[in-house]
């Protein structure tokens, strides 16, 4: 039986990380937008997921019965769309593959500071189990 399950671990990472950044704006990206963006704290309010499908296991590593956790860095813009997805920890190429393309049709209500909707930083975790 195929199961996957996906730990959304990004409340955690992303409080740790903004302790270190103390919630501060984090970068901004002229490349892909003019919009800053954000780590969580000092008013800045994490997004809420409302839709987060699974990812699903590619043949190859069902096969191989590959079980682990993939750590992404992904940002959430201020519409709760996700965007720059990058793989912090790999476990497989295929898998790395699947979580990418299960994080991107994710959807959030957007963080908010000061009460608007900001981009923010986060990590999240796909974690990928055989059962």
């Amino acid at each position: 039986m195929r199961n996957t399950r996906v730990l959304v671990g990004w409340i955690v990472m992303a409080s740790a990380t903004a302790v270190f950044f103390g919630g501060n704006l984090l970068a901004q990206d002229p490349d892909k937008t003019s919009e800053p963006v954000y780590e969580l704290g000092n008013g800045v309010t994490p997004p809420k997921s409302v839709y987060a499908p699974n990812p699903t296991y590619d043949d190859h590593a069902r096969k191989k019965k590959i079980n682990g956790t993939v750590i992404l860095a992904i940002i959430v813009t201020a519409e709760g769309t996700v965007r720059d997805v990058k793989v912090i920890k790999s476990l497989d190429p295929g898998l790395d593959k699947q979580a990418i393309a299960a994080v991107r049709t994710w959807k959030f209500e957007p963080a908010t500071k000061d009460g608007k909707p900001v981009a923010v930083h986060l990590k999240t975790e796909a974690d990928f189990r055989l059962y």
